[in-house]
């Protein structure tokens, strides 16, 4: 059994502490879950852990032989590289070995009459027998697939953001390392990828350190809990319900000493003012014990208070959104047909599919960003819409805090009537006065998405579009989120692949399967699953007494391949993606140039904004071709 040990580990950043002599130690086996409000260093911790970032003291023992494999929330991979050589970048000579074996299989495979190269796949292919490795080839040929990772050819630097996440994945996993760090691996990840690594997680034999806010991955993945907060952890052995219970017990017999604590103060504190005097040993002690008591009490860490979600509605009419036999488009390529559907005050509509079906092109056209082809959709006169979008390029980085919000609105009207300044605002958004002068661009990726969720909901919506919210929102102000949705009077439509979250807000699925396909199912996401389950079960069955030329005959009808049409849209698509991506840089560049005029400025913003929706349906559609290629 391998053991990481940490002894004393501090980690400041500027003024801030994030990690306080802090002791710790994970052994094989060991299935943790790091957990903590954004901003609190839990990103940063895991940089430590995983040798990229240093530490101010402390320290870190390994054995010698210890290897660890860290995947970022946004993995900084080198573009010039192929995905083969990034996702079999190790110092495993198994894996070196692998990676020279596929390079000569695919140089072979274009070149199939070179003798030297068959001479060279030979030696390798003797190799990869006498050193037992084809057990490595297979797990990793496994792990690619579940990732969908196919065209290993390809260039890093031409994937989406998604895509680079997946091969970051594939990655550590592939390296097999004493110790796998995990930071929000589901991100980028739809259903069948995440419940396929859950399932690989549990059987994995070395340690796992994971940042997640996807309760039920989480719930699932480990077997016990490390509480970031204040500089200091706390630990709880056992999964995520555990942790709930154990950590609501911790709270209530701190509480409890805190009361007792303020009471012996107050006594304390009374007899002090009456003039006591060290006039013997006692009383002297007595003082000494009022000002450690004094003392403690100041030191007493002040509990982060509990984000508040109160805000104020528009008032709603009978008609809010209507669609009647819609057929939405983009880039040649169908994504729903011949939708018709009511939206009635209080629905929670959650849109689930695969990667790449159009989900937030949906959205897009629902907010008005991108008209439906053809079929009406007809939006009420007091419809008010806020819409949560992937892409939060709307703060402006250079911008303080503060004055940000104070742009929004000065002041914020609460459904009791009364009145919150922006400054109060923020704080009851767990941004402390301290940093309100900060700049935007020192939020850590949860506190900006939670800035950016603030300046929607302060605009009192009544409809509310809401695409993957539980990314880098940490669990705390999910569960907020949650409450605030279920109090809603409004529609919510919610494009997401977290099951809890899903579970917890809506009651009805547009379940997209592609090519203009959908259905719409009753009830939770985790029914639909069980649902979906059931009849793959029953197909099953069905099979294993099919003869097998019957089932070789369904498996042919069913594959999917690409059109002619579509093949010529994957030739260039990459191009367009890279000519939008340049407009929006462009754009960006012509900002600071017009700073000074307003209405330039506007309309630069409202250009760079349609831009950015045109990106994210390029992205969508790419990542849906790349599965067919």
């Amino acid at each position: 059994m391998k053991e990481l040990s940490i002894q004393n580990l501090s980690k400041s950043y500027g003024v801030k502490q994030l990690v306080d002599q802090v002791d710790f130690s994970i052994r094989t086996g060991d299935r943790v879950g790091l957990i903590g409000p954004n901003g609190t260093g839990k990103s940063s911790f895991l940089r430590v852990i995983a040798g990229i970032d240093t530490y101010d003291s402390g320290q870190i023992k390994t054995p010698n032989d210890y290897e660890i494999a860290y995947l970022e929330q946004n993995p900084r991979l080198d573009p010039a590289k192929t995905i083969l050589e990034t996702v079999y970048d190790s110092e495993a000579a198994d894996i070196q070995l692998l990676l020279a074996y596929e390079k000569c299989r695919m140089d072979l495979e274009s070149d199939p009459t070179n003798q030297s190269l068959q001479d060279q796949f030979t030696q390798l292919s003797d190799q990869m027998t006498l050193k037992s490795a084809w057990e490595v080839e297979i797990a990793a040929k496994s792990i690619l697939t579940q990732l969908k990772i196919y065209d290993l050819n390809k260039k890093v630097g031409q994937c989406s953001g998604g895509q680079q996440k997946r091969i970051g994945i594939a990655q550590v996993l592939i390296a097999e390392p004493d110790l796998l760090i995990l930071d929000e691996p589901t991100n980028h990840l739809d259903v069948d990828s995440i419940r396929w690594l859950e399932k690989y997680l549990a059987a994995y034999q070395g340690a796992l350190l994971l940042v997640t806010h996807d309760r039920y991955f989480l719930e699932r993945s480990v077997n016990k809990i490390i509480e970031l907060q204040y500089g200091r952890i706390t630990e709880f052995e056992g999964n995520y319900q555990t942790y709930l219970t154990k950590k609501a017990e911790l709270i209530e017999m701190q509480t409890k000493q805190a009361q007792k604590q303020d009471r012996l103060y107050l006594q304390e504190l009374a007899w002090m003012r009456q003039g006591a005097q060290a006039r013997s040993t006692k009383q002297q002690a007595r003082i000494d014990r009022f000002n450690q008591l004094k003392d403690s009490i100041g030191q007493r860490d002040q509990a982060q208070e509990a984000i508040e979600f109160n805000f104020s509605q528009q008032r709603m009419g009978n008609q809010i959104i209507e669609l009647e036999d819609v057929r939405l488009e983009i880039a040649n390529h169908l994504i729903l047909d011949g939708l018709t559907k009511t939206f009635v005050k209080g629905d929670r509509l959650g849109v689930v599919g695969p990667n790449g079906v159009g989900k937030s092109t949906f959205l897009n056209s629902l907010a008005g960003l991108h008209a439906f082809t053809s079929g009406e959709c007809k939006l009420g006169q007091t419809v008010s819409i806020a819409y949560y979008r992937q892409l939060d390029e709307d703060l402006p980085n250079d911008m303080r805090i503060l004055t940000y919000l104070t742009q929004v609105a000065d002041q914020f009207k609460r459904p009791d009537g009364s009145k919150v300044s922006a400054s109060q605002m923020l704080e009851r958004f767990n941004f402390p006065k301290e940093t309100h002068g900060s700049l935007i661009q020192s939020l850590s990726g949860g506190e900006r998405r939670r800035l950016y969720l603030l300046t929607l909901l302060i605009q009192e919506p009544n409809v509310l579009l809401l695409d993957e919210p539980t990314n880098d929102l940490d669990i705390e102000t999910l569960n907020t989120l949650e409450d605030y949705i279920d109090r809603f009077e409004g529609v919510v439509i919610i494009v997401s692949h977290d099951r809890y979250f899903l579970d917890k807000t809506v009651d009805q699925l547009l379940v997209m399967h592609g090519q203009g396909k959908f259905d719409v199912f009753w009830g939770t996401f985790s029914e639909y699953l069980e649902n979906t389950d059931q009849k793959t079960s029953n197909i099953e069955k069905t099979k294993q007494i099919l003869p097998k030329e019957s089932i070789a005959n369904q498996n042919s009808t069913k594959k999917k391949r690409m059109t002619y049409q579509e093949k010529q849209e994957w030739q260039d698509i990459e191009e367009r993606i890279h000519n939008v991506e340049v407009k929006i840089e462009e754009g960006r560049k012509m900002m600071e140039t017009y700073a000074n005029d307003a209405v330039k400025l506007m309309d630069l913003h409202q250009e760079i904004e349609k831009l950015e929706t045109d990106l994210l349906a390029l992205y969508e559609r790419y990542d849906y071709l790349s599965d067919l290629a």
